[in-house]
C-alpha cells in the first residue's frame, strides 16, 4: 500500500487512516453541522469503515494521499487532509494537486484546521515538488473560505450552481489555487525535478 509520509507539527501528528479509526470518523463525518457542505453524513460505525476502506483503496492505486489528524500524545482522529494524488489523474505533468479538509466540530476554531492543512501544503511543495495546490469549496462555506484566504489561496472562479447540497438547493463553488512561489518556494525545473 502506497502510504502517506507521517508529518508532524507542533500539536499535531498526521498520520495513515486505519480501520482502528472507525468510531472516531463517525464522529465528524457523521455530524449534519461538519458535513453541510460535504458529502451526506454517515450514520453507522459500519459506514465509516467503508469509507475508510474506500479511501485506503484509493490511495493504494494512487488516486488519493489521506492523513488522519490526531494531536500529539493523543491518538485519537480528529479530523481528515487529502491531497488528490497527481500521477493518477495526469496531473504529475502539470504539478498540482487538489487538497480537502474536514475537522470534528469540537476542534473547530482552535486552528487545527489550518495547521494540518499547512503541513500537507507543505509536503505537496517540499516533497512532491508540485507547483501547485488548489481546492473547491460551496462558496457559502464561510469557513472554509477564510481558512484557505488565511493559508494565501487565491480565489480563481466560481462554478455556478455546481453542487446540490442536503438542503435541496445548487450551490455555488468557488476555486482558489495556490502557488509554490506565492509561499516562498523556488521555481521547478521541469527537466531535472520530478
Amino acid at each position: 500500500m502506497m502510504s502517506a509520509r507521517v508529518l508532524t507539527t507542533s500539536r499535531l501528528v498526521l498520520r495513515e487512516l486505519r480501520p482502528a479509526d472507525a468510531a472516531d470518523v463517525l464522529v465528524f463525518r457523521g455530524d449534519p453541522e461538519v458535513q453541510r457542505f460535504d458529502d451526506p453524513p454517515i450514520k453507522t460505525v459500519g459506514e465509516a469503515r467503508a469509507l475508510i476502506s474506500e479511501l485506503r483503496r484509493a490511495q493504494r492505486i494512487g488516486d488519493i494521499q489521506v492523513w488522519a489528524i490526531t494531536e500529539q500524545g493523543i491518538d485519537r482522529v480528529i479530523g481528515l487532509v487529502t491531497l488528490q494524488h497527481p500521477a493518477r489523474r495526469g496531473d504529475g505533468y502539470h504539478r498540482r494537486a487538489e487538497i480537502g479538509y474536514g475537522i470534528a466540530r469540537s476542534r473547530w476554531g482552535q486552528g487545527i484546521g489550518s495547521e494540518a492543512t499547512r503541513a500537507v501544503i507543505c509536503h505537496a511543495f517540499e516533497t512532491l515538488k508540485l507547483n501547485r495546490v488548489f481546492a473547491r469549496t460551496i462558496a457559502d462555506n464561510h469557513e472554509s473560505v477564510r481558512l484557505l484566504e488565511r493559508l494565501g489561496f487565491a480565489r480563481e472562479g466560481l462554478q455556478r450552481e455546481h453542487s446540490l447540497e442536503d438542503d435541496g438547493r445548487f450551490h455555488d463553488s468557488a476555486v482558489y489555487g495556490l502557488l509554490r512561489r506565492d509561499w516562498g518556494y523556488p521555481p521547478l525545473d521541469p527537466d531535472t525535478e520530478t
